[in-house]
């Protein structure tokens, strides 16, 4: 029996045309000996937009959606940390919760769907986490940015050289379900109300630090900040604001419109690039200088991680 190798995503309607360039670039990475079985979680997927993904699937590609039931707003005391300083969405929130929806699976890939595949992710899920929660690779654009660096150290009680990016996960499920990490989430999120730039990204850090294997970092280059451009990347991450659906001349644009030619979404996805407009562009540079006012400010809040931390509260899972 081939290799069966679970990967989730977590999406609504507006990312549906750029995970279908992400599911359409891992197929074609895919190997025939392996059945990948993608999963993709949502609250209120259009109907319209789960049959174009659907269209996508393959002999060993099987693309299945699943509704997340509990109600998010009422388990997050309706959290109001926005993403990237710029939107409150639940949908970042969904990772966390993958471990207990999925009891079947021991192991598995989560996904951002801003992502582009460059390689077979059996590659990566057959790497050894022993008993580590979750594989990942180093947040390029905070690890490489004194402020980033600080924020790290000084919030979240993490090592300033090893703050990861959420975007790509090797995921330790069956760890994760022993050590109850969606309940320990829940608890310290209702209880402290961290003021937080990357809500789901910072409590991953915090809570899995000293229990994270660090992966090759070609397994997610973040356009945001490229490390280097003199080797392949095994999987590229349009994080953070340059998107290459709104902007030209982004790091490794040309692979996501080959895949996205591919979809039934590549005419949508031309017109949202060529309808970008500046207003749009100049709210961009707007909320990446937010952003980074928050990374300066938030280790100087009354409550964060390193601080409770100090009080002997424990963060860590």
């Amino acid at each position: 029996m081939n290799k069966v190798i679970p990967i989730f995503f977590g999406i609504n309607d507006q990312y549906a045309p750029f995970l279908a360039a992400s599911l359409s670039s891992l197929i074609d990475h895919a190997s025939p000996n392996d059945h990948y079985e993608i999963t993709i979680i949502h609250q209120d997927l259009a109907p319209a937009n789960q049959e174009k993904l659907a269209q996508l699937a393959q002999d060993n590609i099987q693309i299945k959606f699943k509704k997340l039931e509990r109600d998010l707003q009422n388990d997050l005391n309706n959290d109001q940390n926005p993403l990237r300083a710029d939107f409150v969405t639940f949908t970042i929130y969904y990772r966390l919760f993958i471990a207990d929806m999925f009891p079947q699976y021991d192991k598995g890939i989560y996904l951002d769907a801003d992502t582009i595949i460059n390689r077979n992710l059996a590659d990566l899920f057959n790497q050894d986490l022993g008993d580590n929660l979750i594989g990942a690779v180093p947040d390029a654009f905070i690890t490489h940015d004194p402020h980033g660096r600080h924020y790290a150290q000084e919030a979240l009680a993490v090592d300033k050289n090893f703050y990861i990016n959420s975007g790509v996960l090797l995921m330790n499920l069956r760890e994760l379900r022993l050590q109850h990490f969606s309940e320990k989430f829940l608890n310290l999120l209702n209880k402290y109300h961290f003021k937080l730039i990357a809500p789901d990204q910072d409590y991953l850090n915090a809570m899995c630090f000293g229990k994270v294997l660090y992966l090759d970092p070609r397994w997610d280059i973040q356009t945001e900040h490229i490390i280097s451009l003199d080797f392949k990347p095994n999987l590229i991450h349009y994080n953070l604001f340059g998107k290459p659906w709104n902007y030209d001349q982004v790091a490794f644009e040309d692979l996501f419109w080959q895949a996205s030619k591919k979809t039934p979404y590549y005419d949508q996805v031309l017109k949202i690039k060529n309808e970008y407009s500046q207003a749009q562009k100049q709210h961009d540079h707007e909320r990446k200088d937010l952003l980074m006012s928050r990374i300066i400010s938030t280790p100087d809040t009354a409550v964060t991680f390193k601080k409770i931390a100090a009080k002997g509260v424990d963060i860590r899972v």
